[in-house]
């Protein structure tokens, strides 16, 4: 099935949000959406409607947009694996990485843009001359001609990046930019993402937010937190509170799902430590080389027990690797002692109920003693945002974006070199055996998610840009 599909989302409560801005940002965000024009809808395009970081943001950001009286609306890109095979080896690309190691050729050409043609016969049905369209990641970039053929103004946005150019940028940023050169402007999350050649289009640098109102980030008890990893088999405690949650719409629902877990013997108590990874199963997550560093310079150094959680391997419809990389992991966790693998946990979220999944890695992360996102790339790292919102140790590297959210020691460690395990269980064991330093870095890393990371700061940068592209059109 190749096509575009509109997401339907309700707006939200404006209120989840508000309590928790900054002084007057509540003002701010309410005169800027008054200042956009009423007829001139804002779309959203991506290729999954659930997990990965664009989605998570879509969601809450077309409900807070809609309450605040925005026209802004959803769709998302369907198209078959082989479509995908390609634009993940160009994701994989921009963020300066080999991947699969595959061409970006005639014939990739081929196969994109006879998928996206189809996909733009269905655009064209919803948008209208005006319109203001967001295009994201390089699955969607070759429909930006097709939006400025409609009349409508085509802002295309590249969530990842690389710190440095490489042959892997080099051939990927070639590929995207005969589709881009119609664009009315890029967006990046860090301005060093950005190719050599965007300077003869206007651009624009909006990092990522996460919604504080979310099942993933919502408040959550460590009683009700313990009683939905119980449940879950996740952790060897009984349930001592309803393991609930508010879901996206405001209904109260039970947080309970069957995970696939490798694992030996029972699960960890709930007063073991645990080091906690959540990310896709993606190369670039480095899942395998956390397991490594914890084995070799944590575990003899601690009682912790670390897991490793990812979505079930079919549950991305855009990442085509999952299955891979989960099965490396499962192989090196076989290839450890019995000792250290009864410390190991390798854990596949099932994606059925999204809201559901979201509540069950809140759990995880509120549990966690400390949190880690060990990525050998990243274009931002939602993942390493939640664990600051939480007021959690966060062991990262400083790579991409996780290096812009984690500047200095007073929020967070971020490693030098990602694949110096011997400084990650260094840092790792220093957090563990220092939970009042923990406390406080938690605590600062918390203050710096509000100050700069939440909804309201994103959705005033997009409005500012759409404000200048239209003053810009209209000369």
């Amino acid at each position: 099935m190749i096509g575009l599909r509109e997401v339907l989302v309700a707006p939200r409560k404006i209120a989840d949000l508000t309590a928790h801005l900054q002084p007057g940002q509540e003002r701010m965000l309410a005169a800027g959406s008054m200042r956009h024009h009423p007829e001139r809808t804002i779309w959203h395009v991506n290729s999954t409607e659930h997990g990965g970081g664009v989605a998570e943001m879509l969601r809450p950001m077309v409900g807070y947009s809609r309450a605040l009286g925005l026209p802004v609306r959803w769709l998302v890109l369907d198209a078959p694996p082989e479509f995908f095979e390609i634009t993940k080896r160009i994701d994989n690309g921009i963020s300066g990485v080999c991947g699969d190691g595959g061409p970006l050729g005639y014939a990739e050409h081929e196969v994109y843009q006879s998928v996206l043609a189809r996909a733009a016969a269905v655009l064209e049905e919803h948008v209208s001359p005006g319109d203001q369209v967001f295009l994201h990641d390089p699955q969607t970039a070759g429909l930006v001609g097709y939006v400025r053929r409609a009349g409508a103004v085509p802002v295309w946005r590249a969530h990842n990046g690389a710190d440095e150019p490489n042959q892997h940028t080099g051939v990927a940023w070639e590929f995207l930019r005969a589709y881009l050169r119609d664009a009315h402007a890029l967006v990046f999350t860090l301005p060093h993402f950005a190719p050599a050649w965007h300077k003869s289009l206007a651009s624009a640098v909006i990092p990522p937010f996460i919604d504080p109102a979310s099942p993933k980030n919502q408040p959550m008890s460590e009683r009700v937190a313990l009683s939905v990893l119980a449940r879950c088999d996740l952790i060897d405690a009984e349930p001592s509170a309803p393991p609930v949650f508010t879901r996206f719409d405001g209904t109260t629902a039970t947080a309970e799902l069957r995970p696939t877990v490798v694992r030996e013997g029972r699960p960890p108590s709930p007063d073991s430590p645990l080091v906690l990874q959540v990310s896709r199963w993606d190369a670039v997550k480095d899942m395998p080389g956390v397991m490594l560093g914890f084995a070799e310079h944590v575990a003899p150094r601690s009682d912790a027990t670390l897991m490793l959680v990812g979505p079930e391997v079919t549950g991305v419809a855009d990442d085509p690797e999952a299955a891979q990389v989960f099965d490396d992991c499962v192989k090196m966790w076989r290839a450890l002692d019995m000792e250290t693998r009864s410390r190991i946990q390798l854990v596949c979220l099932p994606m059925a109920d999204p809201d559901v999944n979201a509540a069950v890695v809140n759990a995880l992360q509120r549990h966690a003693t400390v949190i880690v996102q060990k990525s050998l790339s990243e274009g931002f790292g939602l993942t390493a945002t939640e664990a600051m919102w939480k007021a959690k140790p966060l062991v990262t590297s400083a790579v991409g974006g996780l290096r812009f959210q984690v500047p200095d020691l007073s929020v967070g460690t971020a490693l030098t070199d990602p694949l110096d395990l011997r400084a990650f269980g260094n840092a790792v064991t220093r957090y563990l055996a220092d939970p009042a330093n923990s406390r406080t870095v938690g605590e600062r890393a918390r203050a710096r998610v509000a100050e700069q990371f939440l909804p309201d700061t994103h959705l005033l940068a997009e409005l500012a840009l759409l404000r200048d592209l239209s003053e810009m059109v209209l000369r």
